[in-house]
């Protein structure tokens, strides 16, 4: 008879704290929404932006490209002249270099334009109320497009 009131005895303990951990995990859910933790996603407001077409319409995009090619066109010239007389692999180190070298004068003159599109991109967001602005490459639904406001943004900037 103690045995079979023993079993009884387990069988309640073990719901009892079944349901107390059931109204825990409940608890912990709706105060951990409460506390923004599940809530974020519906409160946030995310832009999307053409990259490629701000960058196209960026102020200075097209002279920093008119210097870019003029140097690229200056190390043509350079090259062929220094590798008159060269070997093949001479040829190979020496196109390296001047491909390094444009390179470098490439990111010297783009990463400025890059920096303006970056401040217009975070400036409309702020005004926008936006958390997130990403490409709209990577937007599979929704999304407030921004674009047209970054393009008007850096055209103000410039002037």
């Amino acid at each position: 008879m103690m045995e079979l009131a023993h079993k009884k005895n387990v069988k309640v303990i073990s719901l009892a704290i079944a349901a107390i951990m059931v109204v825990g995990i409940f608890v912990l859910a709706v105060q951990g929404k409460n506390m923004g933790g599940g809530d974020a996603t519906s409160n946030s407001a995310i832009g999307k932006i053409n990259y490629n077409q701000v960058m196209a319409a960026a102020p200075g995009l097209a002279e920093a490209q008119t210097q870019l090619q003029q140097a690229a066109e200056d190390s043509r010239k350079e090259f062929e002249e220094k590798s008159k007389d060269m070997s093949d692999a001479d040829k190979q180190k020496l196109a390296a270099d001047y491909q390094k070298k444009l390179e470098e004068k490439q990111k010297e003159l783009i990463e400025p334009v890059k920096k303006e599109v970056d401040d217009a991109i975070v400036a409309v967001g702020k005004t926008k109320g936006l958390t997130v602005v990403v490409n709209q490459g990577a937007v599979v639904y929704g999304g407030l497009d921004v674009t047209a406001d970054v393009t008007a943004q850096l055209k103000k900037a410039k002037k």
